[in-house]
């Protein structure tokens, strides 16, 4: 971690209920069919993750926040002779993507207090799992973001404001200056919200009402 505060692991409640994790990633197809996305994480076995072009950019821009912008590029011309990546117009692709990314957080003097920061959010049924690519401390508090393509209707998922909570619970902070959003591997499009009081109450209220619903999908697939 780069110069941020000490972060603070999430202590389970006494008499939970808990009983099945989601990934932050997959709750909105669990919320559109509840019914089909727990037949399928019934049916999901664990697998490596593939070591692709944009896996491999990620990581580099991982290494370069903790390390240096020279250290990132040595870092992913290793990965991409270590997993023998072939396809030229891609390699030049990621090459400059890291090259916009290192550009952009030098010159805006980005303060990051962690990357590759796993969440875990307990509510009623669900606990909330996943991966948060970067958490920035800023003027005026701390900005959780997903690196990757800027889903349109980002602000509305279900994750967003549940994100902003288990962000600012994991560091202490006050949820009302932890912002969450997206941007772009090579930096751009940066778009971040703060979520208020009441659109976190619903939001809690409907991932709640959501692991009722499989709860009960649950039990019934086991009578």
């Amino acid at each position: 971690m780069r110069g941020g505060p000490q972060r603070f692991e999430q202590v389970p409640k006494p008499g939970t209920d808990i009983e099945m994790r989601v990934s932050h990633t997959q709750l909105e197809s669990c919320l559109a069919n509840p019914r089909a996305w727990y037949r399928s994480s019934l049916a999901a076995e664990p697998h490596p993750y593939l070591m692709g072009y944009e896996r491999v950019l990620r990581l580099s821009i991982c290494h370069f926040h903790h390390t240096s912008g020279v250290a990132a590029r040595d870092y992913l011309a290793r990965m991409i002779r270590r997993h023998n990546l072939k396809n030229v117009s891609r390699i030049s692709q990621i090459e400059i993507e890291l090259e916009r990314y290192i550009t952009w957080s030098t010159q805006d003097r980005l303060k990051v207090a962690d990357t590759k920061v796993n969440i875990a959010y307990e509510l009623g049924f669900f606990e909330l799992r996943g991966e948060i690519s970067r958490v920035d401390v800023t003027d005026s508090g701390y900005r959780a973001v997903l690196l990757g393509k800027v889903p349109q209707d980002w602000e509305k998922q279900l994750r967003m404001p549940l994100l902003q909570v288990a962000i600012a619970q994991m560091y202490a902070r006050p949820q009302d200056k932890t912002e969450v959003g997206f941007q772009e591997l090579d930096a751009s499009n940066l778009a971040v919200r703060l979520y208020g009081d009441m659109e976190i109450q619903r939001a809690q209220r409907k991932f709640m009402a959501l692991g009722r619903i499989v709860r009960r999908i649950s039990k019934m697939s086991k009578t």
